[in-house]
């Protein structure tokens, strides 16, 4: 559903914000060794994010990346829709131009109840909670965590 762009978007910020608590700020490089994502792509990623008000940055040293408001407020449903647009909730499953409630495709009631609970799910959760559950021990965002 979400798109590989966004997935890595969410990933990066969730490690910014988490960088952020502890006073750091995170660099490109640093993002995409630890989340183990192309360097050159995250860049274009992370730029984005700045371009569109979603994270700051800081060049020189002692720069880089980080939030420039609480976790606790940027949505991730605003993070899936600052860097690709709330299509995904609207669109057919099937990808009938005509797909609606009055001329329905044949998953469109399954694929809408999906839609809508995936939607609440983004608009109630924020990044901070994705960091609490990482920071318990309960989530992981790298591959380089070992398994309990």
């Amino acid at each position: 559903m979400l798109s590989k762009t966004t997935e890595y978007a969410l990933r990066a910020i969730v490690y910014i914000a988490i960088q952020d608590a502890l006073g750091l700020k995170t660099g490109i490089k640093e993002v995409a060794k630890e989340l183990e994502l192309p360097m050159h792509f995250i860049g274009k990623i992370l730029q984005d994010m700045v371009r569109k008000g979603l994270i700051a940055s800081i060049k020189g040293p002692g720069g880089g990346f980080f939030l420039h408001r609480p976790a606790a407020e940027i949505s991730i449903l605003e993070v899936v829709q600052t860097i690709d647009g709330l299509e995904a909730f609207r669109k057919c499953g099937m990808g009938m131009k005509q797909c609606s409630d009055l001329h329905p495709c044949p998953l469109h009631d399954e694929i809408k109840a999906y839609r809508e609970h995936l939607l609440r799910v983004f608009k109630s959760r924020t990044v901070q909670d994705l960091v609490d559950g990482i920071n318990t021990g309960k989530y992981f965002i790298t591959n380089l965590q070992e398994e309990v």
